[in-house]
């Protein structure tokens, strides 16, 4: 028979027992919260919204990014984090700890890519590149322009700017996402920024310029972009426009008709096409397109908005990037002659 003393002695060993065993694994717990872990190979993980966390934690075992299930619960647990892991993408390379693997969830540092909406782009080809984007969410019903514009809730509510037409409202630029962003909040970045780049472009014209909303102004930049991508050439050429403009005279601008033509251009632009009657024509039609026919960049505005002084009248393309600029007609034919006939007097 057991005494009562024997009895106590066992429970004070069993006691000492767990007490060191609980040190043994406390211990053993601190050192593997701490201990790094060398990732060669950089391993990917996606986390779904709605994901349970223990789901999450057999995935990095599985992927050798933790070694210790049980230990990564009970940290997360500890720390009050496994209702805040962040979901989205997440690369693994390098060396990490249990603590800060679990730090990079409950931040959310996914992995952020980029996207370029190109200077020149029209409407179309952002939603193209949007739609070939990998790891992107491509939320908007289809490519059509105004079904487009309509699911973005976007209204043509400043400055004149038309609801149904969607070339020129997004700033070309390159632009972050993580993996499933929504296509429309891409374009919604875009849209605000043309907004706060074609506004600063306003308020610093030059107030002698022909133009008389900043709509009109954005219409010019379009026409300039893709005229020339040449910066140094941008304002002398929006310096001719808004002579002509000023005198009277057409535009007389191939961009515009050859984006009046759409899909039926070819690449080579006849005296056909310059006689065609559309909208877009400015070798017929008299001042600015009705539209923008692209994105400008932020240089094609502010060209646009203070135009070089000077008298020419004309520029015709050198053929390497550059324009040559005329003021009189006798010269912009010789320079036509000499930079795309090849020919010389």
């Amino acid at each position: 028979m057991v005494g009562p003393l024997n009895r106590s002695r066992t429970i004070a060993t069993v006691v000492v027992l767990i007490c060191a065993l609980g040190v043994v694994v406390f211990c053993h717990y601190e050192m593997w919260k701490h201990h790094e872990i060398e990732i060669e190979e950089a391993q990917s993980l996606e986390i779904q919204p709605g994901d349970h966390f223990a789901d999450i934690a057999s995935k990095l075992q599985s992927q050798g990014i933790i070694q210790n299930i049980g230990y990564f619960e009970l940290l997360a647990r500890v720390s009050n984090s496994t209702g805040s892991i962040q979901a989205g993408e997440y690369s693994f390379s390098g060396s990490y700890t249990p603590v800060t693997v679990l730090q990079n969830l409950v931040q959310g540092n996914v992995v952020t890519r980029t996207l370029t909406l190109p200077e020149g782009g029209s409407f179309d080809e952002f939603l193209h590149v949007l739609e070939s984007t990998p790891k992107i969410d491509f939320n908007l019903t289809n490519r059509n322009v105004e079904t487009a514009l309509a699911e973005l809730k976007i209204t043509g509510t400043w400055d004149q700017i038309p609801s149904n037409h969607g070339e020129g409202w997004f700033f070309p630029d390159t632009y972050q996402y993580t993996t499933s962003t929504p296509a429309s909040e891409v374009l919604s970045i875009a849209h605000s920024k043309m907004i706060d780049e074609l506004r600063e472009a306003w308020t610093q014209r030059d107030p002698t310029t022909p133009l008389n909303t900043p709509y009109e102004l954005l219409i010019l930049a379009s026409i300039i972009e893709k005229e020339s991508g040449v910066i140094e050439d941008q304002r002398q050429i929006s310096g001719v426009f808004s002579r002509r403009l000023t005198k009277g005279m057409r535009l007389q601008a191939d961009p515009t008709v050859i984006y009046g033509l759409g899909d039926s251009f070819d690449g080579n632009l006849t005296r056909a096409h310059l006689n065609m009657e559309h909208p877009y024509n400015t070798y017929r039609n008299y001042g600015l397109p009705p539209t923008p026919i692209a994105a400008p960049s932020r240089a094609a505005l502010h060209a646009a908005a203070n135009p070089a002084l000077g008298d020419a009248l004309y520029f015709v393309s050198r053929g390497d990037g550059t324009s040559e600029f005329s003021a009189t007609l006798e010269e912009h034919n010789r320079a036509v002659r000499k930079y795309q006939l090849n020919q010389k007097d």
